[in-house]
């Protein structure tokens, strides 16, 4: 069965493709159907669905030691998703029983498939980390329009009082408040709306680093607008409340006698706004800090140092096909005639195979070393784990430490032999001398593993290029072990990819039917490997940012209020002989001691990030403690300028216009 786009651009959509027959591995298949276009299952988006036949090999009892297959079901009707867990779990117990030397400590977990996306592509962390930030930016602009509607009300004192004095009551003044705030959090979270739209496109475009994730619809729906529509109104309410309320408590007579000058609301409203812009300067230095040592961490990942030299290097996946290549003889002639083929082509620097490339997540295998006690069952220990040819190391740049590397006479006939990592050697030998020691690799072939002599130990390269993480490493030769499936590597003294189409040449050569798959530089594999984190890392600079300028505005809102307030007690001083400076003393510091207690409040919240973020996302470990002094600084500049421009005018009052005011 064909992908829909495989079909267009393959077969240019002919609909007579039906019955034709095409080759898969020299294996001859019949079409017998195209999945539609808009056909999307999540997550996964192969190109051609070939049946799964399960063959005797699969179903003995060797098999059961590997776990490769995704289980996908449809519930039955009526059957809820804790019946299907139970279930599950009570097979997951009978096939412990009946084979505990291989299902031990093994398990069933059932999932909803976008619940099982979110699980295995590791964003369960991410998502609640980004929705927290979410959280964090919104309780930010809360504070920020609820300090407006204080100030609003502050300026109503004497309307909202009429209104009592003829008879409104106060759950009438309290709904008339609510209300006014609910029309404008509703036209705010309309714009909003039409913001995500627009937003949706950036989203999309900014997912496309990973075919699966690329196959996820990402679109508004219905969802999505309730919990929008719900988010607005709930912060309309919390938002208008306190205002309300305090509006609703206006004492009558004070505000019909005098207009609000009077000195005890003022600094009630000051005081809550206060507050507010405290917790709104602590959110946005808590969210700075983090937004810094994710960047950070995520900067150094991204620049580490993963122990081998990924530029100049060509990569490409070759699969060989039982039907030609069913022994390990053909096999090694195949890899060696392609080794000599490509070290022919002009500007080639070198080839080598792997069963695996490296900082890409090589598999692992599970060994016993001499001499020292056995391991439980199933709490054996493992080492990453690749076969690779005499010239990797070389063609990798992986340094050899100390022993040998492997050689040609490596072969099938010759004494097993290993090459460790220096990771391996300081884990699992105390760093003791391992030349000449013997490890026994169970690669489950079947049979009893033959033991093998450590001969070399080589540089630790990263195992997977976007960790921190340093794994030990076992390397067998190619030619001891040889394997159908591997990668071939191009060490080239240019642009690796100005070598893609002399290398299918150099393998059609030898066999026109074989194809090379993903072939591209190593430096794009790594970049491919990225995914998520730059746009993670933006959007979460992108919040960040916002929660700074939100606290500016509120900020620059309570000093502007504060001055307003205060224009009659400006004029006062100044006219008993206060300078502008004197003025600007006492407007900035009321802004400067705000900062400060939000600033320590805020640093208090940050202490424990570097541990919480370690914790959610798996090999992070974020220590920067230059950005608890450069974030505070930061914000308190930002400050500064927002409080200049309402300081600057409070000292410009002149006098006699302030003392002649209301």
């Amino acid at each position: 069965i064909l992908n829909h786009e495989f079909w267009e651009r393959h077969f240019g959509a002919d609909p007579g493709i039906i019955g034709h027959t095409i080759r898969i591995s020299r294996e001859p298949y019949a079409i017998i159907g195209v999945m539609p276009a808009s056909f999307r299952l999540m997550g996964y988006m192969p190109q051609i669905w070939v049946p799964l036949v399960l063959t005797p090999a699969d179903q003995s009892a060797e098999a059961r030691k590997k776990h490769s297959l995704y289980l996908f079901a449809r519930l039955k009707p009526g059957v809820t998703l804790e019946q299907a867990r139970a279930d599950m779990a009570t097979l997951a117990r009978q096939a412990e029983h009946d084979f505990p030397e291989t299902e031990k400590k093994w398990g069933a977990a059932v999932r909803t498939l976008p619940d099982f996306l979110v699980y295995d592509f590791g964003l369960r962390s991410a998502l609640a980390l980004t929705m927290m930030v979410v959280a964090f930016v919104l309780m930010i602009a809360c504070a920020n329009v609820a300090g407006l509607l204080l100030a609003r009300v502050a300026g109503r004192r004497k309307e909202l009082s009429v209104r009592l004095a003829l008879g409104a009551t106060r759950v009438r003044i309290v709904r008339q408040l609510l209300t006014e705030g609910l029309v404008l959090a509703l036209a705010g979270g309309s714009l909003g709306l039409l913001l995500s739209y627009w937003g949706i496109h950036f989203v999309r475009a900014s997912m496309a680093f990973n075919d699966a994730i690329s196959a996820v619809p990402v679109r508004l729906d219905w969802n999505v607008l309730s919990f929008a529509t719900g988010a607005s109104v709930i912060s309309a309410l919390l938002c208008g409340l306190v205002p309300a309320l305090k509006g609703s408590r206006t004492d009558i007579a004070a505000n019909l006698k005098d207009e609000g000058r009077g000195a005890s609301p003022g600094r009630s409203h000051r005081r809550v706004r206060s507050i507010m812009v405290t917790g709104e300067i602590a959110l946005a230095l808590f969210l700075l800090i983090g937004a810094g040592l994710l960047f950070r961490e995520i900067y150094l990942i991204e620049h580490q140092n993963l122990g081998f030299e990924p530029d100049h290097l060509l990569t490409a996946a070759v699969a060989l096909d039982g039907a030609r290549y069913q022994d390990a003889t053909r096999q090694t002639v195949f890899v060696q005639e392609l080794i000599t083929s490509l070290q022919r082509i002009p500007g080639s620097n070198g080839a080598a195979i792997a069963s695996e490339l490296p900082a890409t997540g090589p598999g692992s295998v599970t060994f016993r070393i001499q001499g020292q006690p056995a391991a439980p069952p199933n709490q054996e220990r493992s080492s990453a784990y690749s076969v690779v040819t005499p010239d990797y190391f070389r063609v990798a740049n992986i340094p050899l430490l100390r022993g040998r590397p492997f050689a040609d006479s490596d072969n099938i006939k010759a004494q097993h032999v290993v090459l460790v990592s220096n990771e391996f050697v300081h884990r699992f030998l105390r760093d003791e001398e391992p030349i000449g020691k013997h490890i026994q690799l169970d690669t489950g072939g079947g049979g009893t593993p033959e033991w093998s002599e450590i001969v070399g130990v080589v540089g630790t390269a990263k195992t997977y290029s976007e960790s921190v993480l340093e794994d030990p490493q076992v390397y067998e030769p190619f030619f001891q072990r040889p394997a159908s499936r591997f990668s071939l590597m191009l060490r080239t003294t240019s642009d690796p990819n100005g070598l893609a189409a002399p290398a299918r040449n150099a393998v059609a050569q030898l066999d026109a039917d074989l194809p090379l798959a993903r072939m591209m530089s190593m430096s794009d594999v790594i970049e491919r490997q990225k995914a998520a984190n730059p746009f993670f890392t933006r959007v979460l600079g992108t919040f960040a940012l916002l929660a700074l300028v939100l606290a500016a505005i509120g900020i620059y809102g309570l000093i502007t209020y504060s001055v307003d307030q205060r224009t009659h007690e400006i004029g006062i001083r100044m006219a008993l002989g206060a300078k502008k400076w004197d003025v600007l003393r006492v407007v900035l510091g009321e802004g400067v001691k705000l900062t400060a207690i939000g600033t320590v409040i805020g640093l208090a919240m940050a202490v424990p990030l570097p541990r919480i973020f370690s914790s959610m996302l798996y090999g992070l470990q974020v220590h920067e403690l230059r950005l608890y002094f450069i974030v505070p600084l930061t914000i308190f500049l930002v400050v500064l300028l927002a409080m200049y421009i309402p300081a600057r005018r409070a000292a410009r009052v002149d006098p006699i216009t302030a003392l002649r005011q209301e």
